[in-house]
Parts: C-alpha cells; structure tokens; sequence
C-alpha cells in the first residue's frame, strides 16, 4: 500500500483509488493507514483527503462541461496544496 509521500492526486486514477481506500476515514486513523507520523500527521492525512474530494468534484464537473465550477473546485485544491509539507507534494 501507498504511503502518505507516494500520492500523486492530480492524477484521476490515483484520485479514485485514493477515494475508494480512504474516502470515509479522518483524522489519526487516517493518518495511521497512510503511514503518516509525527506532528501534523492528522492533519496532513486531512488535507490529502480534501484535495482528493476536491479534485475528484473538478474533473466531474470539467468532463460535464461545467469549466467555471470545476475551477473553483481547482482553486479550492491549489490552496490545500499550498498546505502541504514538501515531503508529501508531487
């Protein structure tokens, strides 16, 4: 299993399987599945959840042809990305 620095959530594939291992989980259990430790490992672990929501929504919304929503959504991923420590970035 992928741990928390082998993500790459702005590829669709690896946003979906992302969502289907880890879409219903928070906090420390979350954090623990992706192997995440030390200060911040929550709320790191939260963070990539929300980016691959976000994400997730963007591409729904740019495939329906709905590009001014989707950005929004894209926007929303920029500033979560902008969070996150270099170690877990792509």
């Amino acid at each position: 299993m992928k741990s928390i620095n082998d993500w790459n959530l702005d590829d669709e594939n690896e946003v979906n399987e992302f969502l289907d291992l880890f879409g219903t989980m928070k906090g420390r259990a979350l954090a623990n599945r992706l192997g995440a430790k030390g200060k911040g490992a929550a709320k790191n672990a939260n963070n990539l959840s929300a980016y691959a929501w976000n994400k997730n929504a963007a591409m729904k919304l740019c495939r329906a042809g709905n590009i001014a929503e989707a950005c929004r959504y894209e926007m929303i991923c920029d500033n979560i990305y902008k969070e996150l420590p270099p170690e877990i970035k792509w």
